[in-house]
């Protein structure tokens, strides 16, 4: 029963979909983000499914880039995307480390948040442009949001919370317990999901090369945060999953 209960937090919490059971408990927030390579893989079916159907439908082509640009980021409620302009902010001011954690929390909006979200839906639109133009795999699509929610999942459980993180509280043998085995559901779910995808696909060394760039392109991002604003949070890890999702998009347009 907690699993399911972690399994629908996660959807109602990071998914605009109706939640078809709603279920909540402040203990499970470590089940939550276990199964986030889940609602990943939601996102990914309808992406790839989207795609299919504009492509089926024999729309504009300049249409379908702008719609498959829009899909992921309006299914997670562009939660994450507020959560790379948080952190794009903090950390293009180049201020102090106090600083930096203060404009984190600034509910205003700043301009080197507004600078770097422009040019990353430039450049989201630019690849998946190119990637139509030479084909796109529907595993590849699948996947991306899978494995760059997956990585943050595991990067906000394994890693050392800012004070100020939700996830910051919660200490002792059995908040750790729970941590571990929402690690090891991640992992099963990556597990499944890749090796599934690689499997039943028809070109399954891109899909490889694709799906590994997003995992890189997470964790490097992530890393990356966390060294400026001095611990992880909940928006450093959309800033992670909006950086692998890019990078996943660029390695198709390019392979």
């Amino acid at each position: 029963m907690k699993l399911i209960t972690g399994f629908f937090m996660a959807w109602g919490n990071f998914l605009t979909l109706p939640c078809p059971l709603k279920l909540w408990d402040s203990n499970l927030k470590n089940y939550m983000l276990g199964f986030l390579p889940s609602v990943g893989l939601i996102i990914g079916l309808l992406w790839g499914g989207l795609c299919i159907l504009l492509m089926t439908l024999n729309l504009p082509f300049l249409v379908i880039a702008f719609l498959m640009t829009f899909l992921p980021f309006s299914l997670s409620g562009f939660l994450h995307l507020d959560g790379f302009m948080d952190c794009s902010d903090a950390i293009l001011s180049r201020r102090p480390l106090e600083d930096r954690q203060r404009i984190l929390k600034d509910s205003h909006t700043g301009a080197f948040a507004v600078i770097s979200v422009v040019f990353l839906l430039l450049g989201y639109y630019a690849f998946i442009s190119q990637a139509l133009s030479m084909g796109v795999d529907f595993f590849s699509l699948c996947l991306i949001p899978a494995v760059s929610r997956g990585i943050s999942g595991m990067n906000v459980l394994l890693r050392k919370p800012m004070e100020t993180s939700q996830y910051a509280h919660g200490d002792g043998a059995a908040a750790d317990g729970q941590k571990k085995k929402a690690v090891l559901i991640i992992m099963v779910q990556l597990i499944l999901c890749c090796g599934g995808g690689l499997l039943l696909s028809s070109s399954p060394v891109p899909v490889a090369i694709t799906i590994g760039a997003a995992a890189l392109g997470s964790f490097i991002s992530i890393l990356y945060g966390k060294r400026q604003l001095g611990g992880m949070n909940g928006d450093i890890a959309g800033y992670g999953i909006v950086w692998g999702e890019l990078m996943g998009v660029l390695t198709m347009a390019l392979i």
